[in-house]
């Protein structure tokens, strides 16, 4: 099982946020709130407005007007490009 602390460097927590959600480790449902819950500060503590952090399918990003969110990225194929009909005249 991973320990999940408040003093881990951001990195780290989004390695374990990204193996989570790729299905490489498995966190119980508080683990993974407490981990979201610390991502978040960390965000609002060491990240500029504006600027986001990456690790792998995981994105921490702090808007600019100073919210927090967090992104993990889909494994879905891209779709098609959807073609225009052709205008009748």
């Amino acid at each position: 099982m991973t320990a999940i602390t408040p003093d881990m460097p951001t990195m780290q927590l989004l390695k374990i946020a990204n193996d989570n959600h790729v299905g490489a480790i498995q966190l119980s449902e508080q683990d993974r709130a407490f981990l979201i819950t610390i991502l978040k500060e960390k965000a609002q503590d060491e990240l500029e407005y504006g600027e986001e952090v990456e690790f792998e399918k995981v994105r921490l990003v702090r808007r600019v007007t100073g919210a927090v969110s967090i992104f993990f990225e889909k494994d879905e194929p891209p779709k098609p490009a959807k073609k225009k009909a052709a205008a009748e005249g």
